[in-house]
């Protein structure tokens, strides 16, 4: 049975925002067209959080988020992010640590545009340049009401190696503040050493890792213990976002 026009109105919409959010691949990549598009519980739920109207636009209002990151953040996972939390009334704050320096020997180069902007990707593509609201040395505990820690392999994995970001998920968790990671976000909770003991979830091929930390690992979409949240994958977005929502307005 063909689509309604109706129906094939709203779809054909769907597919022309969710290229807002991307630009075509030539390289292997996580499609938010086809993420959104595919016919699966999950998938609908993904694109019903992207590209539906806000319910309540002051939902959120009065709240400030943190979303902590660095170059190689996953993009439909920021990006929505920081779309759904904003259209509901939220102050987000992308908040990164300073490139800084490296000795010569390890022949890094870093463009200059790092100072004020991460840069995004779609699984093994590089994708667009995203503004750096704070940098880690500018920030506290008690200038946000809840942080999300997204993935990326890149990204958390330098994340992790960061003292302020370590500080900052532990200081966020200990002051039973929503905290958040999804995807391979969590590594930079297990290197701050907050999982032991705790439920948790990730993408799946890092498992290991949050079992090695001390965690009971779970393979749900979302899963909560106390204050802190984690989720596995970009569909898995918008279960995480309702779980902090929730503690944000209970």
């Amino acid at each position: 049975m063909k689509p309604s026009p109706d129906s094939a109105s709203v779809r054909n919409a769907a597919i022309l925002r969710s290229q807002t959010l991307m630009t075509p691949s030539l390289v292997p990549s996580i499609s938010t067209e086809l993420l959104t598009t595919a016919d699966g519980e999950l998938n609908r739920e993904l694109h019903h959080f992207l590209f539906d109207p806000p319910s309540n636009p002051t939902l959120l209002k009065g709240r400030t988020i943190a979303i902590c990151c660095t170059n190689g953040v996953e993009e439909v996972e920021i990006t929505g992010s920081i779309r759904w939390l904003t259209e509901h009334g939220a102050t987000v704050h992308v908040v990164s640590p300073r490139i800084g320096d490296f000795h010569p020997t390890l022949g890094l180069r870093f463009p200059a545009h790092c100072a004020t902007h991460v840069l995004a990707i779609r699984l093994m593509e590089n994708a667009g340049w995203i503004p750096i609201d704070r940098h880690l040395d500018q920030v506290s505990v008690a200038d946000y009401d809840a942080c999300i820690f997204p993935g990326g392999c890149w990204n958390p994995d330098a994340l992790r190696a960061d003292p302020l970001a370590r500080a900052f998920v532990r200081g966020m968790w200990e002051a039973g503040k929503p905290t958040c990671a999804i995807c391979h976000g969590q590594w930079v909770m297990v290197s701050a050493g907050i999982l032991k003991g705790k439920k948790a979830t990730a993408v799946w091929n890092i498992h290991p890792d949050l079992a090695n930390a001390g965690a009971t690992v779970l393979d749900e979409p979302c899963v909560v213990d106390g204050n802190l949240i984690t989720a596995r994958f970009p569909y898995d977005l918008p279960r995480m976002i309702a779980a902090l929502v929730r503690q944000l307005t209970a």
